[in-house]
């Protein structure tokens, strides 16, 4: 009964010794409470982004190197860098998704040249890139090419790229890559 006691003295004791208030902490170590107020109040700020899953991404990697030799697929959100006309330089690349339309911006590093694709204006056969699931790079020296004449599909040709090129895809659907060729960006169709 006498060590129970003693615990307990023990315990009341060193819980009352705990309790002091957030000011008395904040008067002993201010540096240290304004950090951990820094970093708890950018964490509540800092926007929650969507997890996706490993499956969802290897499924999309997948999609690519199904295709090519060398490819790598990037969250849509992401700029990809390379050197897209040949020039030296490493350009970037930007999906953009807004307002009921979408498109790619390519800036030359070199000219600082932006080139929009999409958003409503004629390219190939498109307007705009709303059905786009999959965005990567291609590193590849050649590629292929279904030729469609008179709205037929009449078979395919190999594609020889000068540079690495933006691959766009819809999940089980295709799509096709926008590589930069005689000066000008061209698409290359892969989609039945």
């Amino acid at each position: 009964m006498r060590k129970i006691i003693y615990i307990m003295a023990f315990m009341i004791l060193t819980s009352c010794g705990q309790s002091k208030s957030a000011k008395e902490i904040e008067q002993k170590a201010p540096e240290e409470t304004q950090i951990v107020q820094k970093y708890l109040k950018e964490e509540i700020t800092k926007p929650i982004e969507p997890q996706k899953s490993t499956e969802q991404t290897d499924n999309k990697q997948h999609a690519l190197s199904y295709e090519f030799k060398n490819a790598t697929t990037f969250n849509m959100t992401d700029t990809i860098s390379a050197d897209f006309n040949g020039d030296g330089k490493a350009d970037q690349a930007i999906y953009i998704r807004e307002n009921g339309t979408s498109g790619i911006i390519i800036k030359h590093a070199q000219t600082q040249e932006e080139i929009k694709i999409g958003f409503g204006k004629s390219f190939a056969h498109m307007t705009d890139f709303n059905w786009v699931e999959i965005w990567g790079l291609v590193n590849d020296a050649e590629t292929y090419e279904i030729i469609i004449e008179d709205g037929e599909i009449t078979g395919d040709r190999q594609i020889v790229l000068e540079n690495p090129s933006i691959a766009v895809r819809q999940e089980e659907a295709g799509g096709g890559i926008i590589t930069f060729k005689n000066g000008k960006y061209k698409w290359v169709h892969q989609t039945d």
